[in-house]
């Protein structure tokens, strides 16, 4: 298909996602595209969080890696992918979350969490969102998605992702919080100055002769 003639059907096809009515969020399911380019798939797995049903449904169809570029460029979703941290693309493309990405990432790597909670600790509000895994028999974990066809034989498991300060900075499992708190990145507090005698009595003793 001709460069320009791809933009515009592109281009039609959002304006018609546009004027529907609004709809849930899509989850897009990996092993239909497991032949496409790795970053293509990251492309996928990592805006699903924000594309509706429709769109990710338009999207997976398309053929090839320009195509969804200018898919997602023209939808504003390929804004979102340049404002990833240099040093946490490779975890994106990898879908590992890991400490220092900031929410947005998170999101890319495992999409929207269960549930978002805010916590009250050590003087210090933190984010916690919660995330629903699945470990099959040979031990590999993946995220549960919501018509899930394998949670019922698999192993279910619930992983915390904390937050400060919109930074991720521990990332635990069910039942091992307890010392979570631990890695709060939180600055220490400057000690105290040693104390001084007051303005008057300093100046009393320096104006008194010495023996």
């Amino acid at each position: 298909m001709p460069y320009k003639r791809m933009l515009s059907t592109v281009a039609v096809v959002l304006l018609a996602l546009a004027v529907a009515m609004p709809a849930l969020a899509g989850q897009v399911n990996m092993r239909k595209i497991k032949k496409w380019p790795a970053l293509d798939q990251a492309w996928a797995r990592s805006f699903d969080a924000w594309m509706s049903a429709e769109e990710l449904d338009v999207f997976i169809k398309l053929r090839s890696t320009d195509e969804r570029r200018d898919f997602l460029t023209q939808a504003g979703y390929f804004k979102k992918w340049k404002k990833i941290d240099k040093e946490m693309l490779p975890h994106v493309i990898k879908g590992d979350v890991v400490k220092g990405m900031n929410k947005d990432e998170v999101f890319m790597c495992w999409d929207k969490p269960e549930k978002i909670r805010k916590d009250f600790r050590r003087d210090a509000y933190v984010d916690v969102m919660n995330y629903k895994f699945e470990i099959d028999r040979k031990g590999r974990e993946f995220i549960m998605r919501e018509d899930s066809k394998t949670a019922y034989k698999n192993e279910n498991i619930t992983k915390f992702v904390y937050m400060y300060n919109g930074k991720v900075f521990s990332i635990v499992y069910e039942g091992e919080e307890e010392n979570v708190m631990d890695d709060l990145p939180i600055e220490a507090k400057p000690e105290p100055a040693d104390e001084q005698p007051p303005a008057d009595d300093a100046a009393e003793e320096a104006a008194e002769p010495a023996p």
